[in-house]
Parts: structure tokens; C-alpha cells; sequence
């Protein structure tokens, strides 16, 4: 029996004791008071850890996120020496809305993923990858901080979940077979998007013919032509294989993809108050995530050339004249959600105006430090 199928089932519920009997080992490896699928909810482990906490989410061998995730074992358990943290960090949850669902039921404690994969769950998270909303990674802390936590973690309340702390994927670009420098040479390509309907509105907005498919059919569907190009990030992209068959990288950083790391609220607040403090910082904390994942991006980004990608950087006009392709996504996006799709999208550009506002103040508190001291002669 496949361990993997295995522990998705039982995520799923779908574990009867008849297989269990079958499959003595994996059994005895899921015997902790049952906990994924019969007991649903943490429980006691054999030995000196006593809590078992089942920790799932998605990552690429050898990436940033699998480092993540194992630092986040090691400083739980250090932290709390009765807690034994199982890591399902290989798709053994299933595809994220079993896994979020899974959660939700507390038979997963804790999870991390996608906004495209939550949005089934939160619909209004998917105007965060609305196309060009950001400029830069400065903007995007300054908005998702102060103006995005507090308004989604009341949103993901409502479904007795606890958002932790956002994460860390940085800016999605186009890739493509051949050079598309400008949204010109986008028209009437096949392209792929993803499952978020913020991707599928760029793609759209651009005038490609727009693909949906799961990541992992990307690389066949680029050997046998049923996409010419896709959006994606610099991880994704270079950890993939996807270089050997669309070379030609174009930075149009058109959203800046971030997830979330989330906990079941039945589970979280039962916590002792030290628990959760230790619980609350994540994957290390927004701050720590965010330079990690940053530094990686920059690793991997300059490494692609010598791997034969060609990298385009858009110029400030070019960039612009991608925005204005994608631009009118926006309110269409808010009409398709819904919802407080309206309520987050003001809140999003009352954000934006703030962060550009304390720019400015910053660069006229530059200027005036610089110049001369008349008041002195």
C-alpha cells in the first residue's frame, strides 16, 4: 500500500479498520489515539512527547519552503519538549481544499498554503493577487501589515480558524517559449493560470488565451505544445524544469504571491498562553519568512542565466504599459467575489494611499536633512 495514498485517506476520513488491519505498519505509524482520520483532533502520542500536533502544507525538495518547515518542527519541539510536531509537507494532506478542510475539522492542527487554495474558503483573499495592485516589496508590507492582517484574521475567525502570519512567495512573472516582452506579444497565446481567478483575470486581461491547469501538468503541457506560456514565481520556475522548455522569463511582477499560515481555532485556543506564543510565530514570524524567502529569490534569480534563461526587467514605461492591459481586472474581480470584496478593495487602495503618503514624508525628511544649514552662516 502506498504510505502517501495511505495518510492522504486518512486525512480524508476515508481510513476504515478493515485497511487499517491490512496495513499493520502504517497502521502503528497512524496509531497515535488515531488521529488523522478516526480520533480527528490532536491527541496523545507514545513516549515522552504527549501532544501530537499534525503540521501540513506544500514544499519543493530543497526549497526555501521545506526549510522552513523543518526549522518550525525543530523549534517547537525545543520550545515545547511535550509537543511532537508531524510534518505533512509532501502533498500526503491531499490538494489544499481537503487539506484546509482537514483543518477546519481539526484533524490537521496546524497548515500552510496558497491564497488561490484558501479561497475557497475566504473568496475575498484572492483581490491580494489582483495584477500591478503592488509596486514593491516595501508596499506590500506597509498594506498587508497594517491594513490586510486585522481585516482577514476577523474573515478566517468567522470559520473557526486562526491566521498566524502571512507567507512568503515573492513576485509572480511571465515565462514563456518565446520572447513576450510587451502584452502585444501575449495576444492570442495559449497560457496558462492558475487556479486563482486573480491569475486567470491577468492572463484574460492581456488578451492570451487563458489555460487552467494544475502546476504539476505544466511541463508536459509545455513538451506538447497545449500552452506556449504561464505565470508563475522565480521559485516555482526554477526549481521545476520549466526552464528547459520556456526559456524566456519577463519580470512583470504583476502580483506579489503570499500565503497563509493558519490554525485550527478549537485546537489554538485551548492553548496554554506560552503554547501559543511559541504556535504564533509560525514559520519563524512574517519578518524572518520574509527575508528568508527574499534571499532565496535572489539566489535562484541570478543563477537562471547561466542556465540558459533569458531574463527581461521591464523598464518603468514598459511596466506601465503591462498595467494598463491589467488594470481593469480590478473592479471586475471585486463584482465576481463579492461578498466584502468591496469593503477589503477600499481598504486595499486606503492602504496604498498611506504607504505613499509615509514615502513621501520619508523623502522630504531626506531632502531636508541634506540640505545646507543657512540659519549657522
Amino acid at each position: 500500500m502506498n504510505r502517501r495514498h495511505f495518510l492522504r485517506d486518512a486525512l480524508a476520513g476515508a481510513v476504515t479498520l478493515p485497511r487499517l488491519a491490512a496495513a499493520p505498519r502504517l497502521a502503528g505509524a497512524l496509531a497515535g489515539a488515531a488521529t488523522l482520520g478516526l480520533g480527528g483532533c490532536a491527541g496523545e502520542s507514545k513516549g515522552p512527547r504527549r501532544k501530537l500536533v499534525y503540521a501540513s502544507g506544500f514544499s519543493l525538495a530543497k526549497s526555501i519552503d521545506e526549510r522552513l518547515w523543518l526549522d518550525f518542527e525543530k523549534r517547537v519541539e525545543a520550545a515545547l519538549p511535550d509537543n511532537d510536531v508531524r510534518l505533512l509537507i509532501r502533498g500526503e494532506a491531499g490538494p489544499e481544499e481537503q487539506m484546509f478542510g482537514s483543518l477546519r475539522r481539526d484533524r490537521i492542527q496546524v497548515a500552510g498554503g496558497s491564497f488561490a487554495g484558501v479561497a475557497m474558503l475566504v473568496p475575498e483573499i484572492a483581490l491580494l493577487s489582483a495584477p500591478f495592485l503592488f509596486d514593491s516589496e516595501q508596499e506590500v508590507d506597509f498594506v498587508m501589515d497594517r491594513y490586510m492582517l486585522g481585516a482577514f484574521r476577523e474573515l478566517f475567525g468567522r470559520i473557526g480558524l486562526r491566521l498566524l502570519h502571512w507567507t512568503e512567495i515573492g513576485w509572480v512573472n511571465l515565462y514563456g517559449k518565446r520572447p513576450m516582452w510587451t502584452p502585444a506579444a501575449a495576444r492570442g497565446q495559449r497560457v496558462r493560470a492558475s487556479a486563482s481567478i486573480a491569475s486567470q483575470a491577468f492572463v484574460r486581461e492581456i488578451g492570451a488565451d487563458t489555460i487552467t491547469l494544475p502546476f504539476s501538468e505544466v511541463l508536459p503541457s509545455l513538451q506538447t505544445g497545449l500552452i506556449d506560456a504561464g505565470v508563475t514565481s522565480v521559485t516555482m520556475y526554477a526549481l521545476s524544469g520549466i526552464p528547459g522548455e520556456a526559456p524566456y522569463y519577463v519580470l512583470t511582477r504583476h502580483t506579489y504571491d503570499m500565503g497563509v499560515m493558519l490554525a485550527s481555532a478549537e485546537w489554538y485556543d485551548g492553548l496554554s498562553e506560552r503554547e501559543r506564543a511559541v504556535y504564533a510565530l509560525g514559520l519563524g514570524g512574517a519578518e524572518s519568512t520574509r527575508r528568508a524567502a527574499r534571499d532565496s529569490v535572489a539566489a535562484l534569480l541570478r543563477e537562471l542565466p547561466g542556465r540558459g534563461v533569458r531574463i527581461h526587467d521591464p523598464s518603468p514605461q514598459e511596466r506601465a504599459t503591462w498595467r494598463a492591459a491589467a488594470w481593469p481586472s480590478h473592479r471586475k474581480l471585486v463584482r465576481q467575489i463579492g461578498g466584502q470584496a468591496q469593503r477589503i478593495y477600499d481598504t486595499l487602495l486606503e492602504g496604498r494611499e498611506a504607504f505613499a503618503r509615509s514615502r513621501d514624508a520619508a523623502l522630504a525628511g531626506t531632502a531636508a536633512a541634506a540640505a545646507p544649514d543657512d540659519s549657522a552662516r
